[in-house]
């Protein structure tokens, strides 16, 4: 593996749609390897990005190759690798980037032995976007999130594309607004689904109030005549 400092990773992560600040590598596998050497989460964070572009980028990565292993990286890196593609793959199918993104981390991940556990152990707290730990890093899910779909929706340029652009800007809105939970909770409403009587309490007490603001049209003026001034 090609070490890099802290510098030259921020330089080149740009090029891979997650610009912390910067100018472009070919070395998506290097970029990629030592993102996982990073104890910042910020940086760590990055790898679903990375992945995505690297995978755009190329047609098979050195990973893909049938007679590469996970063992040859780092004993920090075999920890952390089979968490961030679980992470990748568990965004790539709410992104929706497509099936064949979907199916190269899916058979990259079945490099490691335990790679349904994996999956099973993380899914729930992703769905839920509660707090992680991967090798003593601590992850926010909804800011993982946050990151992939911001960075996905820029890139996004095909006007085949502007409904799904829709529909993430719109979660992204909403995390600024609503906690995961308040957001699952307006999710069954407008679904028309069941609600609890605690959830019915909770949705007249708590976020009647915020749809309302949300709805009154001359605080959305005043919210566009500030953002503008």
């Amino acid at each position: 593996m090609k070490a890099m400092t802290k510098e030259k990773l921020l330089e080149h992560l740009a090029n891979y749609g997650y610009p912390l600040l910067m100018p472009k590598s070919n070395e998506a596998e290097d970029v990629l390897r030592n993102l996982l050497e990073q104890e910042d989460a910020r940086l760590l964070e990055g790898f679903p990005v990375v992945l995505f572009h690297a995978l755009q980028d190329k047609s098979q990565l050195e990973w893909e190759n049938p007679g590469w292993s996970f063992q040859s990286l780092s004993k920090k890196s075999q920890r952390r690798w089979p968490s961030f593609l679980a992470f990748s793959l568990f965004l790539f199918r709410l992104a929706k980037v497509g099936e064949s993104y979907e199916d190269r981390v899916v058979k990259l991940l079945s490099k490691f032995s335990k790679s349904k556990q994996v999956l099973d152990s993380l899914f729930d707290p992703f769905m839920k976007s509660n707090f992680v730990e991967v090798d003593g890093v601590e992850f926010s899910m909804e800011r993982v999130k946050n990151a992939f779909l911001t960075y996905y929706l820029q890139s996004a340029k095909d006007d085949k594309l502007q409904n799904k652009k829709q529909v993430l800007g719109r979660e992204l809105l909403l995390s600024e607004l609503f906690t995961p939970r308040q957001k699952t909770l307006l999710r069954k409403r407008s679904e028309g689904a069941p609600l609890t009587k605690t959830e019915k309490e909770y949705f007249s007490r708590v976020l009647k109030k915020r749809l309302r603001a949300l709805a009154d049209n001359e605080l959305h003026e005043w919210a566009l005549k500030l953002l503008h001034q």
